[in-house]
């Protein structure tokens, strides 16, 4: 009889947790402001380019003259920039940026050692044999520099400080602490206080709240369908958009942040291994014309103010060496 009575009582006790979990987030979901309108752009590496055999200025210069996306993603890699330590070369991004200007599209570029593409966490050679100490000097030096090159340049109108600094994810690529991630956006502040800083986080599995309270001035959010574990295999998230409402409401009534950007929409293949390795049929069936505008319906569907596309490398590699621009032709439409 008391053990009953003990798993009657735990059950409406794990009840009442529910009840209660459920109400506040329809609480947070009922209060989101979705924006009315929503502004497109697209994510661009030049690494991925050359990754797959293609000459990085070439491809983007084709993005920016058949597609004209109104906004672009670049990243200021750290391997590329600083190959040699305390030597900088700012020339491929600067032409990068440029061009971007020229097709009309606002640039935001990020910044950091954790930045968008595999292995996430970007550093010259010379870096793995620093200590803890010379790693974070050296680390702040680059930021120094960086902003400093392109705060004066008008073309630069936001800064993204690191990429989902605070989500374990990449070979062999910790997450930063709170601390680190904010003195960063402090440092970058204290050299460019007019520009806005943004900071992003994973849309299924990051922890928003800690990353949204570390002093940036927008937030941004990843949205992935389709993603592949080595334990599990292929799976799609069964999330509906009014997940990212929810946690869109939670940000909008716990922080300053009152317009969540999406900063990856999935619109490219998860490869389990990498893109020569996987087949056509494969890469057809994780990605295709419809299931990109499938991911375009849910981002909109999420209230989000702006999202930026992942994925155009693969769609210039398919439009070129496959014969086949359907996704490209696609996001041409959207972006028109």
């Amino acid at each position: 009889m008391i053990k009953r009575f003990k798993i009657i009582l735990i059950l409406k006790i794990f009840g009442a947790i529910l009840l209660i979990f459920a109400l506040i987030v329809a609480i947070f979901y009922l209060s989101y402001k979705p924006s009315k309108t929503v502004k497109w752009g697209l994510t661009f590496s030049q690494n991925r380019a050359r990754d797959i055999g293609f000459d990085a200025a070439k491809m983007f210069d084709d993005i920016m003259t058949e597609l004209k996306p109104g906004q672009v993603r670049l990243m200021a890699y750290w391997e590329n920039i600083e190959a040699t330590r305390g030597e900088y070369n700012f020339s491929e991004v600067d032409a990068l940026v440029s061009r971007a200007h020229q097709g009309g599209a606002e640039v935001m570029l990020v910044v950091g050692h954790k930045q968008p593409r595999w292995p996430e966490c970007h550093h010259p050679n010379w870096y793995p044999d620093l200590s803890e100490k010379e790693k974070q000097d050296a680390l702040s030096d680059m930021l120094i520099a960086t902003v400093g090159h392109f705060r004066n340049n008008p073309y630069v109108t936001r800064w993204q400080v690191e990429n989902e600094a605070l989500f374990t994810f990449g070979d062999n690529c910790k997450s930063a602490s709170r601390e680190q991630l904010r003195s960063e956006i402090d440092l970058v502040r204290s050299l460019d206080p007019t520009r806005p800083i943004l900071v992003s986080d994973s849309g299924e599995f990051g922890r928003w709240l800690p990353t949204a309270t570390t002093g940036s001035d927008l937030f941004g959010s990843t949205m992935y369908r389709v993603v592949h574990s080595p334990k599990f295999g292929y799976f799609k998230y069964p999330l509906p958009p009014s997940w990212f409402r929810a946690k869109g409401g939670m940000l909008q009534q716990l922080t300053k942040h009152q317009q969540i950007i999406g900063v990856e929409l999935q619109a490219e293949p998860w490869f389990d291994t990498d893109i020569f390795r996987t087949s056509l049929e494969r890469q057809y069936e994780l990605m295709n014309v419809n299931i990109f505008r499938d991911n375009i319906e849910y981002a909109q569907a999420s209230g989000f103010a702006e999202h930026y596309l992942w994925g155009v490398e693969w769609w210039y590699w398919m439009k070129e060496k496959h014969d086949d621009s359907s996704v490209w032709d696609a996001a041409k439409e959207i972006f028109d």
